[in-house]
C-alpha cells in the first residue's frame, strides 16, 4: 500500500466502510445461491404428458361417440391403435388432445349448417340497394315487409346452380349437399322442393333463361348461389371460377348477375383478391371458419399441459411425414376439420392419408369417381 493509498483509507468514514462491506456481502449472496438450492429446482419441470397417458377409456368412448358417423367406422378400438401409432407418450398425447378438439361435422351438424347458410344468404341480399329497389318497385306485394323481401329473393331471384367440374381434380361431392339443402333448408320436412329450388347447370340458365320463371329472370335481378362442404386457399374456387368466366365470355349479359358461393367451412388464410370472377358482384358465405391447428385454443390446450409450440411442430411435421407427405395437408393447409362422409385434404395428413407405416383413422373420399361434379 503507498503512502496515497494509505491516506485515503485514513480517511474513510465508518458508514462508507459499513457500506461497502454490506456491497461485497450481496455480490457474494448473489453468486453462491444458485448452488444453495435443490437440484430439482434447476431440473426441467416435470409434466404428465411424459410420464402417463392423460386419457383412460371413458375419454376414448367419448371421442369414439362424437365422432360415430366420421368416415372410418371409428371406435373405441380404431381410436386406440391410431394413437398406438405413436411413438411416445408425449407424442400419443399430444394426438389425443388433437383428436378431441378436431372440427367435426356430423350428418346433423351438417342440417343445421345449410339452414344457417340459407339464413345468412338472404341476410346478404337484403342488404343489396339495387335488389332492394327492384323490390320495392314492384306493384305486387302492396304491402313491402322483409318477409315478403325474403319471399320474393327465394321464389323470383336465387337460382341454384351446378359448380362447374374442373379437370383431373377430386373435390367434395355437392350433390348430397344440395340433397340436405332443399330438405332442410327449402322445405323443412322430409319431402322434395319446387323444381324452381332445383339446383342446374350454369350454362343452361345461359342459353335458356326462361327456366321458372321468364319475366323475372334478368341478368341484373338474378343471383345464381353455388355450394360446397369448403372453400381452403382457394384453388379449387379458382378452377370453377375459370370455367364459370368461359361461359360468362360466351354470355357477357349475365355478367350483372350476382354469383354466390356457400360452404360449410371456409379458411381464414382464403383472400378473394386471388380469385378473379368477371362478374361485377360476387361473394363467398360459409357456416364456420375452418379450424387450423396453429389456432389459439389448440395453442393454449398444448400450453396448459406445458407443451412448447417447438415441440408440437416438431410433432406435427414428424408424423405428416410419416404418412409419406411433405406437406401439412393440401397447400401447407394444416386444417383439423373433417366432415361426415370424408376428411378432406386440407386436414392434416395423419388425420386421413395412410401410407406403409402409417394408418390413418377417417376415411378420404376425394376421387375423381367418388366426387365428380357431374351431372346427375
Amino acid at each position: 500500500m503507498t503512502q496515497k493509498d494509505s491516506n485515503d483509507f485514513l480517511n474513510l468514514d465508518k458508514k462508507s466502510i459499513a457500506n461497502e462491506i454490506q456491497l461485497l456481502r450481496r455480490k457474494l449472496l448473489e453468486i453462491i445461491t444458485p448452488y444453495r438450492k435443490p437440484v430439482s429446482s434447476i431440473l426441467p419441470e416435470r409434466r404428465d404428458v411424459d410420464e402417463k397417458e392423460i386419457y383412460d377409456i371413458y375419454h376414448i368412448d367419448a371421442i369414439a361417440e362424437k365422432l360415430r358417423d366420421a368416415p372410418g367406422n371409428i371406435s373405441t378400438n380404431t381410436i386406440r391403435e391410431w394413437l398406438n401409432q405413436f411413438d411416445t407418450l408425449i407424442e400419443k398425447n399430444i394426438a389425443y388432445l388433437l383428436l378431441t378438439e378436431i372440427q367435426f361435422f356430423s350428418e346433423y351438424s351438417i342440417k343445421l349448417a345449410v339452414r344457417n347458410l340459407r339464413d345468412k344468404l338472404l341476410d346478404f341480399l337484403i342488404e343489396q340497394e339495387h335488389l332492394s329497389g327492384v323490390f320495392h318497385s314492384l306493384e305486387n306485394p302492396a304491402t313491402k315487409t322483409e318477409i315478403q323481401f325474403k319471399r320474393w329473393l327465394r321464389n323470383k331471384v336465387i337460382r341454384y346452380a351446378w359448380l362447374p367440374q374442373p379437370q383431373t381434380t377430386g373435390v367434395e361431392s355437392q350433390h348430397g349437399l344440395w340433397d340436405y339443402y332443399e330438405i332442410h333448408a327449402l322445405t323443412g320436412s322430409e319431402t322434395s322442393c319446387p323444381p324452381a329450388s332445383k339446383p342446374r347447370l350454369l350454362k343452361d340458365y345461359f342459353e335458356n333463361p326462361w327456366y321458372n320463371d321468364p319475366e323475372n329472370l334478368k341478368p341484373e335481378n338474378t343471383v345464381f348461389v353455388f355450394m360446397d362442404y369448403i372453400n381452403g386457399t382457394g384453388r379449387q374456387l379458382s378452377k370453377c371460377v375459370s370455367l364459370i368466366n368461359d361461359l360468362l365470355e360466351q354470355s357477357p349479359q349475365w355478367k350483372k348477375s350476382f354469383f354466390i358461393f356457400m360452404y360449410i367451412a371456409q379458411s381464414k388464410v382464403f383472400n378473394k383478391e386471388n380469385v378473379s370472377l368477371s362478374a361485377e358482384t360476387w361473394q363467398t358465405i360459409y357456416h364456420e371458419p375452418v379450424f387450423s391447428y396453429k389456432d389459439s385454443k389448440i395453442l393454449q390446450i398444448l400450453s396448459s399441459h406445458k407443451i412448447s409450440e417447438i415441440e408440437y411442430e416438431n410433432f406435427v411435421n414428424k408424423y405428416c411425414q410419416r404418412t409419406g407427405s411433405t406437406s401439412l395437408g393440401y397447400l401447407d393447409s394444416g386444417s383439423l376439420t373433417c366432415f361426415y362422409r370424408s376428411c378432406p385434404n386440407n386436414t392434416l395428413t395423419f388425420f386421413w392419408k395412410s401410407s406403409a407405416d402409417w394408418t390413418a383413422i377417417f376415411d378420404h373420399s376425394q376421387t375423381p369417381n367418388a366426387t365428380r361434379y357431374g351431372k346427375r
